[in-house]
């Protein structure tokens, strides 16, 4: 399509288009602004604007909630938000900005936006939070995740040092080992050759190696830690009991040919154990739940059993339903990835059956929808239908979205941006970040 077009000529018009994308993005951002302000988004089955723009607009759930932080933060920098509508610093580099900047310290640190990379400004404002707000070891912990290239999970912990010595006690102590809490031994290294690792412990652990075998790996060492954090966490869930109890009149026939809820005397349908009488739809939710038992009670209160078989979901088919439901709620646009419920198409209390036909992964918002929002939630075929009260589909996304280039670039030609708009005054000199952060602390620190 360009191969004819002069390499200067393609540079040119790739700067200036950067330059249109910045004003451009301003405005989006400034109109997400007012919208998110207004609760335009506010809808049934919506939890949040971020929820709004993955499902109308396509974002990830973090671009969503980063393009509404900047968007806020905006209202309050005018210089920011000039040089931004004019294409003049990048999306990059007002995300950075506005992390530490006030109306007081805005104009020194977009002085630095304009003269500096997205790198260096990055660098900067890191450099001066953690100055400007220290964070003690606790206020640091942290659980992150990411997945490698072939499905596992990568996990970085950053834990205090009391709570991480009792961490790897208790995994030395699950490996009958005390000797392997040391938190510096392990590494990507096959085991003869750990760096910090006791030669005795190396010694012991390949002695041991028939009895605790790991199979193939890379490190048996680490290999074996793992083995014996996941024991534990395999301990807890296995011992953690039932967190309720609910009560669900079972649906017998009177010998008058009534129902059940037909009989003033009969009681109320559902109630939580030594609690309160419960909503129909709010004990089909609960029993609906695995950490929720259900009681079946006669028409005159006499128990029957204690949950149906197999109401609550086994690991077996927790996993099979997350590989198959990818691990998030199963909504349009919702994509909710923690606090998930294995939820029954057709109710366990009419006798749906729990097998991954009849399941489907549900947040708890969604869930809640379902059972007392007049929500429905079933298969179509191989498609699983969320239809709304009134009985329309919610869509899987929002309509597609349609732009086109040179009409953004005719928007905002008045702006007189060309192809030495966006590009900082910068010779390539190295940042001086000690100076930097000193010359600029005592405005910031002024502004807090």
């Amino acid at each position: 399509m360009f191969a004819s077009t002069p390499l200067k000529t393609i540079e040119s018009e790739l700067v200036t288009l950067a330059g249109h994308l910045a004003a451009g993005t301003c405005r989006f951002l400034q109109l997400l602004a007012e919208f998110d302000a207004r609760r335009g988004w506010a809808e049934p089955g919506l939890r949040s604007c971020a929820h709004w723009l993955g499902w109308r607009i396509g974002l990830s759930a973090r671009t969503a909630r980063d393009h509404l932080r900047v968007a806020h933060a905006l209202q309050g920098l005018p210089r920011t938000t000039a040089a931004f509508a004019e294409g003049r610093v990048s999306y990059s580099k007002v995300r950075a900005l506005t992390r530490v900047a006030t109306p007081a310290s805005e104009e020194a640190l977009l002085g630095i936006a304009l003269h500096g990379t997205a790198a260096q400004l990055d660098e900067l404002v890191r450099a001066a939070r953690g100055v400007l707000h220290p964070q003690p070891a606790e206020a640091r912990r942290a659980l992150r995740t990411s997945r490698a290239a072939d499905g596992s999970l990568i996990v970085r912990l950053r834990i205090p040092a009391d709570r991480g010595h009792a961490l790897m006690a208790a995994i030395g102590a699950a490996l009958d080992d005390p000797g392997l809490d040391d938190p510096g031994g392990g590494s990507a290294e096959p085991l003869p050759h750990l760096p910090g690792t006791d030669p005795a412990v190396r010694e012991r652990a390949l002695r041991q190696g028939l009895e605790h075998d790991t199979g193939p790996a890379l490190d048996p060492l680490a290999a074996r830690r793992l083995d014996a954090l996941l024991d534990l966490v395999d301990g807890a869930v296995t011992a953690r009991p039932a967190q309720l109890v609910v009560h669900v009149r079972a649906e017998e026939s009177h010998p008058d040919g009534t129902g059940p809820g037909d009989d003033p005397t009969a009681g109320p349908a559902a109630w939580v154990d030594g609690g309160p009488p419960l909503a129909p739809a709010t004990a089909a939710r609960l029993t609906c739940t695995a950490p929720a038992r259900a009681l079946l009670t006669g028409r005159r209160g006499a128990p029957l059993h204690l949950g149906r078989k197999r109401r609550g979901v086994s690991a077996a088919q927790l996993l099979a339903l997350r590989v198959r439901d990818g691990g998030r709620c199963v909504v349009p646009g919702c994509g909710a990835a923690r606090h998930l419920h294995a939820h029954h198409l057709r109710p366990w209390a009419l006798g749906g059956p729990t097998d991954l036909d009849n399941l489907a992964l549900v947040c708890g918002l969604h869930h809640r929808l379902v059972h007392e929002g007049g929500y429905t939630l079933a298969r179509d075929g191989d498609a699983l239908v969320f239809r709304r009260p009134d009985g329309t589909a919610v869509p899987a996304a929002g309509p597609p979205t349609r732009g086109r280039s040179d009409r953004l670039v005719a928007d905002h030609t008045r702006a007189r941006i060309d192809d030495r708009t966006i590009t900082p005054d910068w010779a390539g000199q190295r940042l001086d970040l000690h100076y930097a952060v000193s010359v600029l602390l005592p405005t910031l620190q002024a502004a807090a």
